[in-house]
Order: C-alpha cells, then structure tokens, then sequence
C-alpha cells in the first residue's frame, strides 16, 4: 500500500510534464505555421513588387506595359501573380497619326519564380480606333496571347501568339481583310549586336482579294525573319524616332521571306533604309516560281524573264534553256521613289513615309 501511495505524486509529474510537452509542441508548430505563412507572404509581395516593376519598365518605345492600362492590379496570392488590366488601350503611330489598339478585357499571369516573365491574353476582339472613337478595324480571334520577358538589361523578348485570326478593315487605309489560321511574332534585343531580331510566321492565309489577283484559293503561308539595327529608339514623336534612326544610317535586313500558295512561291532577301525624302529605299533579292500569270496581272511584261537571261549574259552567264515565264529571279531595286524589278521599272511609286 505505502508503495502505491508513493507512486501517485509520480504519475501525477509525469501527467504535467506530458501536458507541458504537448502544449510546448503546439505552440512551436503554429509559430511555424505562422513563420511560414509570414514568409509566404513577404516572398509573394516581392515577386508582386518585381513584376510591377518590370510593368512600369519603358518595354515598347516609350511605353510600358503599365501605360496600356487604365488600370491595373496583381493579385493570385499565395501561388500565382496574376494581373488584371482594365481598358486595354495601346497606341501605335501610322502615317494615318495615333491608332488605339483597344480590347475591353486583358489579364495576365507568371510565376512567383519567375516575375520577369508574365503571359497575356487578350480578349476579341481587338479594335483599332482613332482617339475620337472611329473605328478603323477589327481583329478577331480565338485566342491572342502576348508573352514578355524582362532580363537586367530590359526587354528579353515579346512573343505574339494569334490563333484564328480574321481581319477586317473598316477603312481603306488599313490594307485588305484576310483571315489566318495561326500568327506567331517575336521581337528579341541583340545587345551585342545593337539590333533589334523579329520573325513572323503565318499559316491558313486567306484573303478575297489575294484569291482574285492570284486567281487561286489555296491557303498561303509565309514566314519572315531579319533585323533591324541599330534598334529605333524611344520617342513620343515617331516621326522623330525614324528621322532619329534614318540619321544614324538604320536599315532593315530581311535575312528571309518565303511565301507559298500552291504551286506559286517567293522568297525574297537584302535590305532596305529610309533616303533622305523619308522614302524606302534599297536592293532585294527577288525570286519567285509559278508567278508569270501574276506578274502581268501586276503590269510586269512577260519579257522579265528574258531580261534575267541577258542580264546572266552580261555577267559572262549565259543559258541555253528557253526562258520559263513563270519562273524569275531578279533584284528588286528601291531608288528615287520609283521600284525596278531588275532593268524594268515597275508602274509604282513609294510614297515618304512621314
């Protein structure tokens, strides 16, 4: 008996120490929670910071992303940045003075990893307008994305992403309506290089007009790659900007263009700038297949290519093959405002741009 009274006032102790253990332990793990939590939070307000930052950055010219927005805000806390921007609106300088590129509703998301890097998506359609409200445009898609990365140094690349595009002008000024199964664009800064790298891709072409000068309706493709050097530079004024690059001795080097519709294709390479009467101006490298029929519809003689046979015979080149009408490959020459395709001049004329 004397034992077992001796060994009350043990279980006893052993009860609080057990209770104090517990109560010790669940106080140390909500404190970590709440550590956790708070570090959470500080890591996502952060990455938020980052990518308003990179928003607020001069990415498009003179513009930001930022700028675009009426307004805009990041939530998405505690996995995700996503973005919310009110009254999409971004401007782009034409000969035709500032057009608006308008859609009632974008949003975007990235990484709390990886803040530099937010994905857009915009809603259709996209509209362009004067700032009066004239509507000059349509695009409409089913899908319009805008992916931009930002290094140190600023912008890394802005892809575009287009799918099920259906263009269509509400003015004569903005070119003919087409429709594209898939548009792709990217735009890279070369540092190094002091250029500026694009390429745009196209897939499913179609167009009322196109199908009527070519006189077919297959579905075109195109792709374009090239540079422009040095990189235009930021101005609220674009015709300051180009006279700006024009000075500095800015061209554009299209390194390739290939355009395919059934049997008819053209690739074209070289170079063009601005002269001093703000024309283009410049030597391309034209070569084209199955485009006889086209060419007299555009006003170029049949004899062109019997022009690229006499010029191959100045050049100590002769060929004894007869000359095939639907096959040319002639300089496409830029000069004085006026266009030669090789010794021919073509019935056009290029306009200043500004």
């Amino acid at each position: 008996a004397a034992q077992i009274r001796c060994a009350k006032p043990l279980f006893r102790a052993s009860a609080m120490s057990s209770m104090l253990t517990s109560r010790f332990l669940r106080r140390l793990l909500l404190g970590l929670i709440l550590l956790l939590c708070l570090a959470v939070g500080e890591f996502w307000l952060y990455a938020a910071n980052n990518l308003a930052r990179h928003m607020h950055e001069k990415t498009f010219g003179d513009a930001s992303l930022a700028d675009f927005c009426a307004s805009s805000d990041i939530g998405g806390f505690p996995f995700r940045l996503r973005l919310k921007c009110a009254n999409f609106a971004a401007p782009l300088r034409t000969g035709q003075g500032e057009v608006l590129a308008r859609a009632e509703e974008a949003s975007g998301a990235a990484s709390i990893f990886a803040p530099n890097h937010l994905v857009m998506t915009l809603s259709s359609p996209l509209t362009l307008q004067k700032p009066d409200g004239t509507v000059l445009a349509k695009l409409r898609h089913d899908g319009l994305t805008l992916d931009v990365a930002w290094s140190r140094a600023g912008l890394d690349k802005a892809d575009l992403d287009i799918v099920a595009l259906d263009w269509r002008p509400e003015s004569p000024d903005m070119g003919i309506a087409f429709n594209l199964q898939k548009l792709t664009a990217q735009i890279q800064p070369l540092p190094d290089a002091g250029a500026l790298r694009f390429a745009v891709a196209g897939d499913g072409l179609t167009s009322p007009a196109l199908q009527a000068l070519a006189q077919k309706s297959d579905l075109g493709r195109f792709t374009l790659t090239g540079r422009i050097a040095p990189p235009p530079g930021a101005s609220a004024d674009w015709r300051a900007a180009l006279e700006d690059w024009r000075q500095k001795s800015g061209a554009v080097t299209i390194e390739m263009l290939d355009w395919q519709a059934g049997d008819l294709s053209l690739r074209v390479d070289g170079a063009l700038a601005l002269d001093e009467a703000h024309r283009a101006s410049g030597r391309l490298n034209a070569a084209a297949k199955g485009a006889g029929p086209l060419l007299a519809r555009m006003g170029v003689p049949a004899l062109a290519s019997h022009a690229q046979n006499l010029i191959g015979a100045l050049l100590g080149k002769p060929t004894t093959k007869p000359a095939d009408p639907d096959t040319i490959a002639l300089p496409l020459v830029l000069a004085n405002g006026q266009v030669f395709l090789g010794p021919l001049r073509l019935p056009a004329s290029l306009a200043p741009l500004y």
